[in-house]
């Protein structure tokens, strides 16, 4: 399944560089991790004379590990959510004592 991830994103993201006239790619975030997605980005880029940034993986954080330690720290200190609780990707992680609270 990694391949076929990886190989379908590098696929449109070079692409998507060709149609738009772009020579330089640059990745970041939590997928930039992913050591199949380096590779193949890397590989089409140099196969095409592209330039590549990737941060270094000490540098590439993943959202869903930090906002599942986040949790982690919630529940420990008590804080329970009711089915009213929904996702929102503006919500700040001090705002979770206010909402679905059950408390």
């Amino acid at each position: 399944m990694q391949a076929t991830i990886s190989e379908v994103l590098t696929e449109h993201t070079i692409r998507a560089a060709v149609e738009h006239g772009y020579s330089t790619i640059a990745i970041a975030g939590g997928v930039s991790a992913n050591s199949g997605v380096r590779e193949s980005l890397q590989k089409a880029c140099d196969k095409r004379n592209f330039t590549l940034y990737m941060p270094p993986l000490s540098l590439c954080g993943d959202n869903g590990a930090m906002i599942a330690c986040a949790g982690s720290y919630a529940f420990d200190a008590g804080i329970r959510a009711d089915s009213s609780l929904n996702a929102s990707a503006t919500m700040e992680l001090t705002d979770w004592g206010d909402m679905g609270n059950g408390q």
